[in-house]
């Protein structure tokens, strides 16, 4: 048994030393799959339902959602009322929606009947966005379990820079460009347009939707 204490001791120590060296080094940390291409379906219904399904244990104990999209992406809202009517079938829960008009505060957020989706642009809906306050102030709310959705527009495949490849913790605008060369050869249809889901660390997802046929 001593001995078994002091091996364990050991390893301990090793995996300690490991992470001290790989954190100064810099890891690099990439976006995770999370849904892999897939077609649309019509008027985007694929999205809604697979959405609601692989995220399930998230929308289960989260009691905010934060979602962003383009003001330009005409599906946006669609979309966003596709996953309420599924979420809302599947956990038999009604959502309040609460629209950043650009005065939210704690206080505010937190009055909001949980479960409470949070609407704002693509540029505040998560923790790589520049203005994150909003990700902040749900960090501050008392059983503020919480979760973001980035809608991202894409048209076509853009170039990977070097710079972005080199990048150790990704920034957004090397994220998007990243993810959706990391998944091209998966769009085997021409015919179709296609979606897809990364995460990025703890709380951020970032649903790529396909606008034009590449």
């Amino acid at each position: 048994m001593k001995t078994f204490f002091i091996l364990f001791g050991l390893f301990c120590v090793m995996a300690s030393a490991i992470m001290i060296k790989l954190t100064y080094d810099g890891v690099s940390i990439r976006s995770a799959p999370i849904i892999s291409p897939s077609p649309q379906g019509d008027e985007y219904k694929n999205v809604a339902s697979s959405v609601v399904n692989r995220l399930f244990p998230d929308f289960q104990t989260a009691n905010y959602v934060l979602i962003g999209y383009p003001t330009d992406l005409k599906a946006g809202s669609q979309i966003v009322n596709d996953l309420k009517v599924g979420y809302e079938k599947q956990f038999q829960k009604p959502v309040s929606l609460l629209l950043d008009d650009g005065s939210l505060i704690v206080e505010k957020i937190s009055r909001c009947q949980s479960p409470c989706w949070i609407l704002t642009s693509e540029t505040k809906a998560n923790e790589l966005s520049i203005e994150n306050k909003i990700p902040q102030m749900l960090t501050q709310i008392p059983d503020g379990k919480h979760f973001h959705i980035t809608l991202i527009p894409f048209q076509n495949i853009p170039e990977t820079s070097d710079e972005c490849i080199a990048e150790k913790r990704l920034s957004l605008e090397c994220l998007i460009p990243l993810s959706i060369h990391q998944v091209r050869k998966k769009f085997k249809d021409a015919n179709e347009k296609y979606f897809f889901m990364r995460k990025y660390q703890d709380r951020d997802y970032f649903l790529f939707i396909q606008t034009i046929r590449i």
